[in-house]
């Protein structure tokens, strides 16, 4: 018994029975990643590589163009999502359905792809020349 109770104590003592080994805040040291939408109706890229449990700055930006919605549902639904941000305000939470954006400028998406596959983006309306794909490995 007094075996089991020193080892428990070590297990304490060394952050192993409460998680302290963990690798560290993933909503720090986020990998910039970024999709430009542009005034000819296309992305400034197509396909994007992520890892998952590591995390992004995902910086969206409509450079010109009409009203358009980003989508990307699938990469939305299978990443933890700290917060976004716009013109320097927050806002926190975990789940986006899309991006609307009537005029120019930046949305930034901090977020942590928990799960592999291959995710679509798109713009509404536009998908025959606005489309791409985040391959989460």
């Amino acid at each position: 018994m007094k075996l089991v109770r020193t080892l428990a104590a070590a297990l304490v003592l060394s952050g192993a029975a409460t998680g302290a080994m963990a690798a560290g805040n993933l909503t720090t040291g986020a990998t910039v990643v970024k999709i430009d939408m542009l005034p000819d109706k296309k992305f400034s890229t197509n396909a994007i590589e992520m890892e998952t449990g590591k995390s992004y700055n995902l910086d969206i930006t409509k450079v010109g163009g009409g009203e358009w919605r980003f989508n990307a549902p699938d990469l939305f639904n299978n990443s933890y999502i700290y917060q976004i941000a716009i013109d320097g305000k927050e806002i926190k939470t975990r789940h986006i359905d899309f991006l609307e954006y009537d005029d120019t400028g930046t949305i930034r998406i901090n977020l942590v792809p928990n799960r592999i596959g291959a995710f679509k983006y798109w713009v509404t309306g536009e998908e025959g020349t606005m489309t791409g794909t985040i391959t989460v490995k």
